[in-house]
């Protein structure tokens, strides 16, 4: 599993691979995990080598997601959490079964000095983030909330390659970062439309 952490990541200093087969750790966890706590100090920086894991924030009665995470990648929050010392200001859940690899803090930091690769991983992770926060942004100052759920809905549909999803009102508000009440309101009127067909915990996709 490192060896193809190190291929995809461009790590090529044999002395970091070394040292991070030495300093750090590999940890199993099933759906439901909870990986990052809000306002805890982040001790260990998790990199997902094989899984998805939810990464949002709560506010109040709701949960606002800021993304997902895939295979080798790691929280950009956590991240620059490792270089300020400071606390955690989001929640990370394991959406489905992950492998994560976990390296102590002060290696973090050490690293970005000793190793180019390293510091090309920082950055990119940033970068890449960014980039994903802005498109976040995008849609939610530009989109009309019913053109936001529906593009929900057949994203999930076609990355699952099923027309039922099995999903709550409460989890697809927390996914678009509303209120359960506006979901069902819209839901029923997307259902009266004919585009969908509402079940117990479960959206159709009609057309």
């Amino acid at each position: 599993m490192l060896d193809l952490f190190f291929k995809q990541l461009h790590i090529h200093e044999e002395e970091l691979k070394k040292e991070i087969k030495q300093q750090s750790y590999i940890t199993e966890h099933a759906k439901g995990d909870l990986l990052i706590k809000t306002n805890e100090y982040i001790q260990v920086l998790k990199i997902v080598l094989k899984g998805k894991v939810r990464v949002f924030q709560e506010s109040e009665d709701r949960e606002v997601l800021i993304y997902y995470l895939g295979d080798m990648e790691t929280c950009t929050l956590s991240l620059s959490a490792c270089f300020d010392d400071c606390k955690s200001n989001v929640k990370a859940i394991v959406e489905e079964p992950s492998i994560v690899l976990n390296i102590p803090v002060r290696f973090v930091k050490d690293w970005c000095f000793k190793y180019k690769s390293w510091n090309n991983f920082n950055i990119n992770t940033f970068r890449e983030s960014y980039q994903v926060l802005m498109e976040s942004y995008a849609r939610l100052a530009f989109k009309p909330l019913r053109e936001r759920l529906l593009e929900y809905l057949l994203e999930e549909s076609q990355n699952l390659n099923q027309k039922i999803l099995q999903r709550s009102h409460q989890q697809i508000a927390n996914e678009l970062g509303t209120t359960r009440e506006v979901v069902s309101r819209l839901l029923k009127k997307l259902e009266k439309e004919e585009l969908i067909r509402l079940g117990q915990k479960s959206v159709e996709i009609l057309k």
